[in-house]
């Protein structure tokens, strides 16, 4: 796991999951916007620094890892962020913690990704190389100036097809609603999230569920990382002032 910055006494830490081909860096300029909440982000094997290190491509195995690596993270406030595969990572890591009898994170933060229970999904992984290369472009994946360089293309696509496998095969097990809060972040102009599939997210928590719609597609974030810093922490201190 990454850390940004040293927050003396923070009110959380809150902890990212990146999309699918994202690495940690994604988040790295998130601390500039809260100096009451550490912001850190989870480092996946197959990009950046653990480039060399095969992506892993199960969900399961995936959350074996993370529950882990972050099992100490459990003594003190946290919450998770994830974005698109990051939303489903967080969700079903949370549910392996709670199996697990540990501390659950005080929010949980999803965005760019219908609810797990009504997951309907092109089978993008498996795709021969320049048909995947297209439909990344087409779902604003990947950079049309990328395809320059089809050396860094190449690199990048065995980590990218393991991370769509996650998300494409897995299978929603029903279990009972999570006591953590939900806050869904949703883009107007995503063409991958439907209302009423994000509105799904609401069957999953047993301690309310709140939608905001932003403008962008897919990536909305990118756009609007202020404002979503701001909700995170709003959402944060006021659970954090009340316990």
């Amino acid at each position: 796991m990454t850390s940004f910055a040293d927050v003396p006494d923070p009110v959380c830490e809150l902890v990212c999951f990146p999309h699918a081909g994202g690495g940690s860096s994604v988040f790295q300029t998130w601390q500039r916007h809260t100096d009451v909440l550490r912001v850190s982000a989870v480092r996946l094997p197959g990009r950046e620094s653990r480039l060399r290190e095969p992506a892993i491509a199960d969900l399961d195995a995936l959350v074996d890892a993370l529950a882990a690596a972050l099992s100490g993270l459990t003594g003190r406030p946290y919450a998770f962020y994830g974005h698109s595969m990051g939303a489903l990572v967080a969700y079903e890591l949370t549910r392996r913690l709670r199996a697990e009898g540990l501390p659950l994170p005080r929010g949980l933060f999803v965005a760019g990704m219908d609810a797990p229970q009504r997951l309907d999904l092109d089978r993008a992984h498996d795709l021969p190389r320049d048909e995947l290369v297209a439909w990344l472009v087409g779902v604003n994946g990947l950079d049309a100036e990328v395809l320059e360089y089809p050396a860094l293309i190449d690199l990048m696509l065995p980590t990218i097809r393991a991370d769509l496998a996650v998300v494409e095969n897995y299978e929603h097990r029903r279990q009972p609603p999570l006591p953590v809060p939900i806050h869904v972040l949703r883009g107007r102009g995503d063409v991958q999230v439907s209302v009423e599939g994000s509105g799904g997210w609401a069957e999953l928590t047993s301690a309310g569920c709140a939608v905001t719609d932003l403008d962008g597609d897919h990536f909305f974030v990118q756009h609007n990382e202020r404002r979503i810093v701001s909700l995170i922490e709003s959402d944060l201190v006021g659970e954090g002032a009340r316990r």
